[in-house]
């Protein structure tokens, strides 16, 4: 048996379709380019954030793709052989570099920004970031300070890092809005809307300073 064609209640059926066509041309979708920034919550209220930054205040709106992470400040100790961390620091004379920050990625980070090249922020120091895959880890003393030597294996690449004590070390967890609270100091990616909206995609609430 063939198909009818719609008689009555055909053009309901028409509009409907054409309704539903037009809801979901007017939903607001993702634009590829991401945008990231860093300052202190003034607000969250909703479903809407407010951060202060240098260049002013810059509102995103949470979805439920949001992700939130925060920074736990971690030991030296807890530097183990198999994470995937990211860490600044400055050539030594004898090839090996000193670190002045790590930050251990949470394992759905791992491959974020893998490689080693000068510190964007500020290229002239001779600072430089590596984002890699820790090899090994041995217990070392250098001049007479008790840190961590560690093997850091990107593609391409390896170098050793020695990690003195004191330092700022935190690894990254994930949350949940609750850590969102006023004057925690973030680093929010947004992506812009086809109507464009900011909405957050990553937050990360960085761990105070010690």
């Amino acid at each position: 048996m063939g198909f009818r064609p719609l008689k009555q209640g055909g053009h309901w059926a028409c509009a409907l379709i054409c309704a539903a066509a037009l809801c979901l041309s007017e939903m607001p979708s993702f634009a590829q380019s991401t945008t990231t920034l860093r300052g202190k919550i003034l607000s969250f209220s909703g479903q809407q954030l407010t951060v202060s930054t240098p260049a002013g205040d810059t509102k995103a709106l949470l979805t439920e793709n949001t992700v939130i992470r925060t920074e736990v400040p971690v030991d030296l100790s807890d530097i183990k052989p198999g994470m995937y961390l990211g860490t600044t620091a400055t050539r030594q004379p004898d090839g090996t570099f000193l670190a002045s920050e790590v930050h251990i990625f949470s394992e759905d980070q791992r491959g974020t920004g893998e490689g080693h090249r000068p510190l964007g922020s500020d290229p002239r120091s001779g600072a430089t970031m590596t984002n890699a895959n820790v090899e090994r880890v041995e217990d070392v003393t250098v001049k007479e300070i008790q840190g961590r030597l560690i093997n850091l294996k990107y593609p391409g690449g390896e170098i050793r890092v020695f990690i003195p004590p004191k330092i700022p070390i935190v690894k990254r967890v994930m949350a949940d809005q609750t850590a969102l609270t006023k004057g925690a100091e973030v680093s929010l990616q947004t992506a812009r809307t086809s109507d464009g909206t900011p909405a957050a995609a990553q937050i990360t609430v960085r761990a105070a300073r010690r």
